[in-house]
Protein backbone atom coordinates (compact mmCIF):
# COMPACT_ATOMS: atom_id res chain seq x y z
CA UNK A 1 0.00 0.00 0.00
CA UNK A 2 1.24 3.15 -0.89
CA UNK A 3 2.00 5.82 2.14
CA UNK A 4 1.03 9.25 2.60
CA UNK A 5 2.06 12.54 4.94
CA UNK A 6 -0.17 14.68 5.30
CA UNK A 7 0.53 18.34 7.12
CA UNK A 8 -1.40 20.22 8.55
CA UNK A 9 -1.67 22.32 11.18
CA UNK A 10 -5.74 21.76 12.20
CA UNK A 11 -5.62 18.36 14.26
CA UNK A 12 -9.33 17.60 13.21
CA UNK A 13 -9.10 18.13 9.83
CA UNK A 14 -5.95 16.01 9.77
CA UNK A 15 -7.97 13.13 11.66
CA UNK A 16 -10.54 13.27 8.72
CA UNK A 17 -8.51 12.98 5.73
CA UNK A 18 -6.67 10.27 7.55
CA UNK A 19 -9.82 8.37 8.46
CA UNK A 20 -11.21 9.14 4.83
CA UNK A 21 -8.15 7.69 3.36
CA UNK A 22 -6.82 5.02 5.18
CA UNK A 23 -8.73 2.77 3.04
CA UNK A 24 -6.78 3.13 0.36
CA UNK A 25 -3.34 4.03 1.76
CA UNK A 26 -1.08 4.00 4.48
CA UNK A 27 -1.52 7.66 6.29
CA UNK A 28 0.35 9.61 8.95
CA UNK A 29 0.11 12.96 9.75
CA UNK A 30 2.29 16.09 10.74
CA UNK A 31 0.49 19.07 12.47
CA UNK A 32 3.43 21.28 12.12
CA UNK A 33 6.55 21.51 9.78
CA UNK A 34 8.92 20.62 12.65
CA UNK A 35 6.90 17.35 13.14
CA UNK A 36 7.07 16.50 9.30
CA UNK A 37 11.14 17.15 9.36
CA UNK A 38 11.45 14.32 12.48
CA UNK A 39 9.43 11.83 10.98
CA UNK A 40 11.58 12.50 7.55
CA UNK A 41 14.70 11.88 9.70
CA UNK A 42 13.28 8.46 11.02
CA UNK A 43 13.76 7.65 7.30
CA UNK A 44 9.81 6.96 7.01
CA UNK A 45 9.67 6.11 3.17
CA UNK A 46 6.35 8.21 2.12
CA UNK A 47 5.52 8.59 -1.78
CA UNK A 48 3.34 11.62 -1.50
CA UNK A 49 3.53 14.61 0.89
CA UNK A 50 0.13 16.84 0.90
CA UNK A 51 0.62 20.11 2.12
CA UNK A 52 -1.18 23.12 3.65
CA UNK A 53 0.13 26.37 2.05
CA UNK A 54 0.23 28.36 5.46
CA UNK A 55 1.23 25.21 8.69
CA UNK A 56 1.29 27.49 11.56
CA UNK A 57 2.67 30.74 10.25
CA UNK A 58 4.89 29.51 8.01
CA UNK A 59 4.84 28.28 4.36
CA UNK A 60 4.49 24.72 3.09
CA UNK A 61 5.66 25.58 -0.36
CA UNK A 62 9.10 26.59 1.46
CA UNK A 63 9.36 22.98 3.09
CA UNK A 64 8.81 22.03 -0.14
CA UNK A 65 11.62 23.20 -1.64
CA UNK A 66 13.70 22.62 1.09
CA UNK A 67 12.71 18.94 1.79
CA UNK A 68 13.66 18.44 -2.00
CA UNK A 69 17.13 20.18 -2.04
CA UNK A 70 17.89 18.37 1.00
CA UNK A 71 16.89 15.23 -1.15
CA UNK A 72 15.88 13.25 1.88
CA UNK A 73 13.21 11.23 0.63
CA UNK A 74 12.46 10.66 -2.66
CA UNK A 75 8.39 11.29 -2.87
CA UNK A 76 5.68 13.36 -5.25
CA UNK A 77 4.51 16.63 -3.58
CA UNK A 78 0.55 18.39 -3.17
CA UNK A 79 0.24 21.57 -2.15
CA UNK A 80 -2.85 22.75 -1.52
CA UNK A 81 -4.01 26.60 -0.40
CA UNK A 82 -7.61 28.60 -0.14
CA UNK A 83 -6.17 30.81 -2.75
CA UNK A 84 -5.92 29.04 -6.64
CA UNK A 85 -4.80 32.70 -8.22
CA UNK A 86 -2.04 32.35 -10.60
CA UNK A 87 1.03 33.61 -8.04
CA UNK A 88 0.33 30.92 -6.09
CA UNK A 89 0.11 28.52 -8.76
CA UNK A 90 3.21 29.60 -10.21
CA UNK A 91 4.66 29.59 -6.40
CA UNK A 92 3.82 25.76 -6.92
CA UNK A 93 5.82 25.23 -9.60
CA UNK A 94 8.82 27.27 -8.24
CA UNK A 95 9.49 24.85 -5.05
CA UNK A 96 9.11 21.55 -6.72
CA UNK A 97 5.36 20.17 -6.23
CA UNK A 98 3.98 18.27 -8.65
CA UNK A 99 0.33 18.77 -8.10
CA UNK A 100 -1.89 21.68 -6.48
CA UNK A 101 -5.52 21.50 -5.38
CA UNK A 102 -7.28 24.76 -4.60
CA UNK A 103 -9.60 24.95 -0.67
CA UNK A 104 -12.14 23.25 -0.41
CA UNK A 105 -11.79 20.43 -2.20
CA UNK A 106 -13.78 17.48 -1.91
CA UNK A 107 -12.18 13.79 -0.69
CA UNK A 108 -12.79 12.68 -4.02
CA UNK A 109 -10.86 14.94 -5.69
CA UNK A 110 -7.63 14.42 -3.49
CA UNK A 111 -7.80 10.65 -3.56
CA UNK A 112 -8.05 11.52 -7.57
CA UNK A 113 -4.82 13.31 -7.03
CA UNK A 114 -3.04 11.21 -4.78
CA UNK A 115 -4.25 7.79 -7.53
CA UNK A 116 -2.88 9.83 -10.64
CA UNK A 117 0.43 10.84 -8.70
CA UNK A 118 1.51 7.34 -7.68
CA UNK A 119 0.68 6.03 -10.56
CA UNK A 120 2.85 9.30 -12.16
CA UNK A 121 5.83 8.06 -9.80
CA UNK A 122 5.32 4.49 -10.86
CA UNK A 123 6.07 5.31 -14.71
CA UNK A 124 9.08 7.59 -13.87
CA UNK A 125 10.72 4.52 -11.97
CA UNK A 126 9.72 2.37 -14.94
CA UNK A 127 11.10 5.21 -16.98
CA UNK A 128 14.41 6.24 -14.80
CA UNK A 129 14.98 1.88 -14.40
CA UNK A 130 14.34 1.64 -18.49
CA UNK A 131 17.34 4.17 -18.87
CA UNK A 132 19.57 2.60 -16.57
CA UNK A 133 19.24 -0.90 -18.36
CA UNK A 134 20.13 0.39 -21.43
CA UNK A 135 23.70 -0.72 -22.09
CA UNK A 136 24.86 3.23 -23.80
CA UNK A 137 23.20 6.48 -24.41
CA UNK A 138 23.61 8.45 -27.62
CA UNK A 139 26.01 11.64 -26.72
CA UNK A 140 26.40 14.11 -29.41
CA UNK A 141 29.31 15.96 -29.01
CA UNK A 142 29.04 19.54 -29.36
CA UNK A 143 32.00 20.58 -27.15
CA UNK A 144 33.59 23.17 -30.13
CA UNK A 145 29.74 24.38 -31.41
CA UNK A 146 29.05 27.43 -30.05
CA UNK A 147 25.67 28.26 -28.71
CA UNK A 148 24.26 30.32 -31.38
CA UNK A 149 26.05 27.55 -33.68
CA UNK A 150 24.01 24.93 -31.84
CA UNK A 151 20.52 26.56 -32.22
CA UNK A 152 21.13 26.86 -35.87
CA UNK A 153 22.29 23.61 -36.24
CA UNK A 154 18.92 22.25 -33.91
CA UNK A 155 16.81 24.55 -36.90
CA UNK A 156 18.48 22.45 -39.44
CA UNK A 157 17.05 19.42 -37.89
CA UNK A 158 14.02 20.42 -37.52
CA UNK A 159 13.41 21.05 -40.66
CA UNK A 160 13.77 17.23 -41.63
CA UNK A 161 11.25 16.50 -38.92
CA UNK A 162 8.14 14.68 -40.12
CA UNK A 163 6.05 14.13 -36.96
CA UNK A 164 5.90 15.56 -33.46
CA UNK A 165 7.73 12.86 -31.68
CA UNK A 166 10.72 13.78 -34.38
CA UNK A 167 10.55 17.46 -33.15
CA UNK A 168 10.46 16.29 -29.50
CA UNK A 169 13.25 14.03 -30.22
CA UNK A 170 15.53 16.60 -31.40
CA UNK A 171 14.68 19.58 -29.52
CA UNK A 172 15.29 17.36 -25.90
CA UNK A 173 18.56 16.08 -27.74
CA UNK A 174 19.40 20.10 -27.86
CA UNK A 175 18.24 20.29 -23.92
CA UNK A 176 20.37 17.61 -22.96
CA UNK A 177 23.25 18.55 -24.92
CA UNK A 178 23.18 22.34 -23.38
CA UNK A 179 22.47 21.21 -19.85
CA UNK A 180 18.61 22.87 -20.47
CA UNK A 181 15.82 21.39 -17.88
CA UNK A 182 12.31 21.51 -19.52
CA UNK A 183 9.12 21.21 -21.53
CA UNK A 184 7.79 21.43 -24.23
CA UNK A 185 3.88 21.63 -25.59
CA UNK A 186 2.01 21.10 -28.67
CA UNK A 187 -1.03 22.18 -29.81
CA UNK A 188 -1.88 20.58 -32.90
CA UNK A 189 -5.15 21.88 -34.98
CA UNK A 190 -7.61 19.82 -34.22
CA UNK A 191 -6.34 17.26 -31.86
CA UNK A 192 -5.60 17.29 -28.13
CA UNK A 193 -2.56 18.48 -26.99
CA UNK A 194 0.16 17.14 -25.69
CA UNK A 195 2.92 17.60 -23.19
CA UNK A 196 6.62 16.03 -22.58
CA UNK A 197 9.50 16.51 -20.24
CA UNK A 198 12.99 16.39 -21.20
CA UNK A 199 13.86 14.56 -17.78
CA UNK A 200 11.01 12.58 -16.95
CA UNK A 201 9.48 11.69 -20.21
CA UNK A 202 6.27 12.99 -18.87
CA UNK A 203 5.35 16.33 -17.38
CA UNK A 204 4.10 16.53 -14.02
CA UNK A 205 0.57 17.99 -13.84
CA UNK A 206 1.18 21.16 -12.10
CA UNK A 207 3.76 21.74 -15.31
CA UNK A 208 0.83 21.04 -17.48
CA UNK A 209 -1.11 23.59 -15.48
CA UNK A 210 1.50 26.10 -15.62
CA UNK A 211 1.97 25.52 -19.52
CA UNK A 212 -1.64 26.04 -20.04
CA UNK A 213 -2.35 29.15 -17.66
CA UNK A 214 0.78 30.61 -19.32
CA UNK A 215 -0.35 29.79 -23.10
CA UNK A 216 -1.61 33.29 -23.49
CA UNK A 217 1.08 34.99 -22.23
CA UNK A 218 3.52 36.77 -25.43
CA UNK A 219 6.02 35.05 -27.04
CA UNK A 220 8.36 35.36 -24.13
CA UNK A 221 7.85 35.37 -20.87
CA UNK A 222 10.14 34.91 -17.70
CA UNK A 223 9.55 34.68 -13.74
CA UNK A 224 12.01 34.01 -11.84
CA UNK A 225 14.58 30.91 -13.55
CA UNK A 226 11.58 29.85 -15.69
CA UNK A 227 11.00 31.06 -19.46
CA UNK A 228 8.27 29.92 -21.43
CA UNK A 229 8.46 30.74 -25.15
CA UNK A 230 4.78 30.39 -26.79
CA UNK A 231 3.58 30.30 -30.38
CA UNK A 232 0.14 29.30 -31.01
CA UNK A 233 1.03 25.66 -31.95
CA UNK A 234 3.86 25.16 -29.45
CA UNK A 235 5.73 26.06 -25.92
CA UNK A 236 8.78 25.33 -24.60
CA UNK A 237 8.84 25.91 -20.88
CA UNK A 238 12.92 26.22 -19.81
CA UNK A 239 12.83 25.54 -15.94
CA UNK A 240 16.89 26.64 -14.86
CA UNK A 241 17.78 30.00 -16.92
CA UNK A 242 19.25 32.34 -14.34
CA UNK A 243 18.55 36.00 -14.81
CA UNK A 244 21.12 38.37 -16.20
CA UNK A 245 23.73 35.95 -17.19
CA UNK A 246 25.37 35.66 -20.11
CA UNK A 247 24.19 32.79 -21.78
CA UNK A 248 20.86 32.91 -20.74
CA UNK A 249 20.64 35.86 -22.69
CA UNK A 250 22.18 33.69 -25.57
CA UNK A 251 19.50 31.10 -25.24
CA UNK A 252 16.52 33.58 -24.92
CA UNK A 253 17.97 34.95 -28.82
CA UNK A 254 17.90 31.23 -29.97
CA UNK A 255 15.25 29.84 -28.43
CA UNK A 256 12.85 32.76 -29.58
CA UNK A 257 13.79 31.95 -33.04
CA UNK A 258 13.34 28.30 -32.38
CA UNK A 259 9.85 28.50 -31.47
CA UNK A 260 9.30 30.12 -34.77
CA UNK A 261 10.79 27.36 -36.43
CA UNK A 262 8.80 24.85 -34.63
CA UNK A 263 5.65 26.30 -35.40
CA UNK A 264 6.41 26.91 -38.98
CA UNK A 265 7.26 22.70 -38.99
CA UNK A 266 4.13 21.78 -37.51
CA UNK A 267 1.98 23.80 -39.88
CA UNK A 268 4.10 21.73 -42.34
CA UNK A 269 3.78 18.63 -41.55
CA UNK A 270 -0.12 19.01 -40.94
CA UNK A 271 -0.51 20.45 -44.72
CA UNK A 272 1.78 17.36 -46.01
CA UNK A 273 -0.21 15.00 -44.32
CA UNK A 274 -3.24 16.48 -45.43
CA UNK A 275 -2.06 16.62 -49.03
CA UNK A 276 -1.32 12.86 -48.81
CA UNK A 277 -5.29 12.49 -47.34
CA UNK A 278 -6.57 14.25 -50.23
CA UNK A 279 -4.23 12.49 -53.02
CA UNK A 280 -5.33 9.10 -51.29
CA UNK A 281 -8.82 10.43 -51.80
CA UNK A 282 -8.79 11.50 -55.17
CA UNK A 283 -7.15 8.61 -56.50
CA UNK A 284 -9.61 6.14 -55.31
CA UNK A 285 -12.75 8.51 -56.08
CA UNK A 286 -10.20 8.09 -60.07
CA UNK A 287 -10.52 4.53 -59.77
CA UNK A 288 -14.18 3.86 -58.66
CA UNK A 289 -15.22 6.19 -61.46
CA UNK A 290 -13.08 4.54 -63.92
CA UNK A 291 -14.75 1.02 -62.99
CA UNK A 292 -18.14 2.69 -63.37
CA UNK A 293 -17.15 3.59 -67.15
CA UNK A 294 -16.18 0.28 -67.81
CA UNK A 295 -19.17 -1.36 -66.68
CA UNK A 296 -20.87 1.03 -68.17
CA UNK A 297 -19.30 0.55 -71.28
CA UNK A 298 -20.13 -3.18 -71.34
CA UNK A 299 -23.62 -2.83 -70.60
CA UNK A 300 -23.86 -0.81 -73.81
CA UNK A 301 -22.36 -3.56 -75.38
CA UNK A 302 -24.72 -5.86 -74.41
CA UNK A 303 -27.75 -3.66 -75.95
CA UNK A 304 -26.12 -3.38 -79.32
CA UNK A 305 -25.37 -6.89 -79.71
CA UNK A 306 -28.98 -7.90 -78.75
CA UNK A 307 -30.20 -4.49 -81.41
CA UNK A 308 -28.46 -6.39 -84.13
CA UNK A 309 -29.33 -9.96 -83.48
CA UNK A 310 -32.90 -8.63 -82.99
CA UNK A 311 -32.94 -6.64 -86.48
CA UNK A 312 -31.22 -9.27 -88.40
CA UNK A 313 -33.59 -12.16 -87.44
CA UNK A 314 -36.47 -10.21 -88.19
CA UNK A 315 -35.01 -9.79 -92.03
CA UNK A 316 -35.65 -13.74 -92.42
CA UNK A 317 -38.62 -14.04 -90.48
CA UNK A 318 -40.88 -11.48 -91.80
CA UNK A 319 -41.95 -11.06 -95.66
CA UNK A 320 -40.70 -7.36 -96.07
CA UNK A 321 -40.75 -5.21 -99.19
CA UNK A 322 -37.57 -3.83 -100.22
CA UNK A 323 -37.86 -0.33 -98.71
CA UNK A 324 -38.80 -1.87 -95.55
CA UNK A 325 -35.55 -3.98 -95.55
CA UNK A 326 -33.43 -0.29 -96.40
CA UNK A 327 -35.22 1.46 -93.66
CA UNK A 328 -34.66 -1.19 -91.31
CA UNK A 329 -30.77 -1.46 -92.36
CA UNK A 330 -30.41 2.41 -91.89
CA UNK A 331 -31.79 2.02 -88.25
CA UNK A 332 -29.22 -0.54 -87.96
CA UNK A 333 -26.35 1.45 -89.30
CA UNK A 334 -27.48 4.77 -87.16
CA UNK A 335 -27.22 2.72 -84.04
CA UNK A 336 -23.72 1.16 -85.10
CA UNK A 337 -22.66 4.94 -85.78
CA UNK A 338 -23.65 6.21 -82.84
CA UNK A 339 -22.48 2.89 -81.07
CA UNK A 340 -18.88 4.01 -82.55
CA UNK A 341 -18.56 7.46 -81.47
CA UNK A 342 -19.80 6.30 -78.05
CA UNK A 343 -16.94 4.09 -77.73
CA UNK A 344 -14.67 6.89 -78.83
CA UNK A 345 -16.19 9.51 -75.79
CA UNK A 346 -15.53 5.85 -72.96
CA UNK A 347 -11.96 5.63 -74.63
CA UNK A 348 -11.31 9.68 -73.89
CA UNK A 349 -12.82 9.57 -70.51
CA UNK A 350 -10.79 6.37 -69.39
CA UNK A 351 -7.62 7.67 -71.25
CA UNK A 352 -7.89 11.06 -68.78
CA UNK A 353 -8.88 8.96 -65.45
CA UNK A 354 -5.72 7.00 -66.78
CA UNK A 355 -3.58 10.51 -66.79
CA UNK A 356 -5.32 11.01 -63.30
CA UNK A 357 -4.16 8.46 -61.82
CA UNK A 358 -0.38 8.55 -63.06
CA UNK A 359 -0.24 12.16 -61.95
CA UNK A 360 -1.23 11.15 -58.26
CA UNK A 361 1.23 8.39 -58.75
CA UNK A 362 4.14 10.87 -59.73
CA UNK A 363 2.75 13.30 -56.55
CA UNK A 364 3.29 10.44 -53.95
CA UNK A 365 6.52 9.30 -55.73
CA UNK A 366 7.59 12.74 -55.75
CA UNK A 367 7.05 12.82 -51.64
CA UNK A 368 8.57 9.85 -51.08
CA UNK A 369 11.66 10.54 -52.86
CA UNK A 370 11.76 14.28 -50.69
CA UNK A 371 11.02 12.31 -47.40
CA UNK A 372 14.45 9.93 -48.54
CA UNK A 373 16.21 12.91 -49.67
CA UNK A 374 15.56 14.50 -45.98
CA UNK A 375 16.57 11.93 -43.64
CA UNK A 376 20.01 11.21 -45.96
CA UNK A 377 20.54 14.95 -45.53
CA UNK A 378 19.99 14.69 -41.44
CA UNK A 379 22.13 11.72 -41.98
CA UNK A 380 25.09 14.03 -43.58
CA UNK A 381 24.55 16.72 -40.75
CA UNK A 382 25.49 14.10 -38.20
CA UNK A 383 28.81 14.37 -39.63
CA UNK A 384 29.42 18.12 -39.54
CA UNK A 385 30.87 19.84 -36.53
CA UNK A 386 29.90 23.55 -36.36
Amino acid sequence: MHSVLIIDDDIEYLRTLTQRLSSSFDVKYANSLDVADDLLKENIQFDVAVVNENVGGQYGSDWIARTKINKMLLMSFVLYSNSASEEVILKGLECGADDFLSQPFSLLALHSKLEKLVNYQDKIHHFEDEIKSKDSIIHISMAQASKYGSCMQLTSKLNHCFTLEQIRDEVFTYFHNMGLHGCIAFYPLNEKPSFYSAQKALCSPVEIDVMKLLKVKPRLYQFGSRTIFNHQLVSLLILNLEEGTVDTDIYIDALASVIECIGARMAFITYKNSLIEVQEQIKQAVKSTKKMVGVSKHHQQEVMNDIVQRMGTSFHILDMTQVQEDYLTDLVHGALKKHSQDDMNFLEVSALLDQALVSVDQLQQLNVEQTATACDSEIDDEDELF
